[in-house]
């Protein structure tokens, strides 16, 4: 009886045979396949989009309450006259003199306290925007660093120009009044091209997330071995 065992053990054993030909059945492993386990990975670990969409937040929370209600409430105090800050294309010796007229002590203190306070607030915060944006979208560390030194410059320029109006309100002369007005218009047009800055490397992080040619130079189908 041993022996007849063995020899159907022997036969059951022929039946299974191993070529060296036959690969083991396993799931194709796909290019589209790794990109979809890597952002299911990054989305477990925390995606670092989620601070950047937080510090854009409060970028604009504090900027809307620094230009729209802080700065347009000082109007209240003017008759009507708008800030230096708002003067986009500059502003003249005439300008400042009949704003100063209008200002008191009371209100020169008011629009300091409000350029040392959501002043301070919005030009740290816009830099800090542009550094995480950067940060986030930009892949090079050349252009990482410039984002950093473009959010240094902007911040150093908007406070400094936020002194140079108050100076030019304290001490009304022609060169007070031209650095400051230099200043103001140098200042929004660096806010603006930083706003655009910003949007276009958002969209360009949104296109290529979403685009597999940008996103892989593979084919989405191509087996990985």
């Amino acid at each position: 009886m041993a022996r007849k065992r063995r020899a159907k053990d022997y036969e059951d054993n022929q039946t299974i045979r191993y070529t060296p030909n036959q690969k083991a059945d396993r799931p194709r492993l796909t290019a589209a396949k790794a990109k979809d386990d890597l952002q299911q990975a990054g989305r477990q670990e925390g995606s670092p989009g989620i601070l950047v969409l937080a510090v854009l937040a409060v970028t604009l929370f504090i900027g809307f309450y620094y230009h729209i209600l802080a700065l347009q409430g000082l109007q209240q105090l003017t008759g009507g006259m708008s800030m230096l800050d708002h003067h986009v294309s500059g502003f003249t010796l005439t300008d400042v003199e009949h704003l100063a007229e209008r200002m008191d002590d009371d209100a020169l203190g008011q629009y300091n306290w409000v350029h040392i306070t959501a002043g301070r607030i919005f030009a740290v915060m816009m830099g800090l925007s542009v550094i995480a944006v950067g940060l986030w979208t930009l892949r090079t560390k050349l252009a990482k660093w410039g984002a950093v030194a473009a959010a240094v410059v902007y911040a150093a320029l908007e406070i400094w120009a936020s002194i140079t109006r108050e100076a030019a309100l304290h001490d009304i002369t022609e060169a007070n009044t031209s650095l400051a007005s230099t200043l103001t218009v140098l200042q929004w047009l660096v806010f603006a091209f930083l706003i655009i800055w910003i949007v276009a490397m958002l969209v360009l992080k949104f296109i290529g997330r979403n685009s597999p040619g940008l996103a892989t130079s593979m084919d989405p189908e191509r087996e990985i071995p």
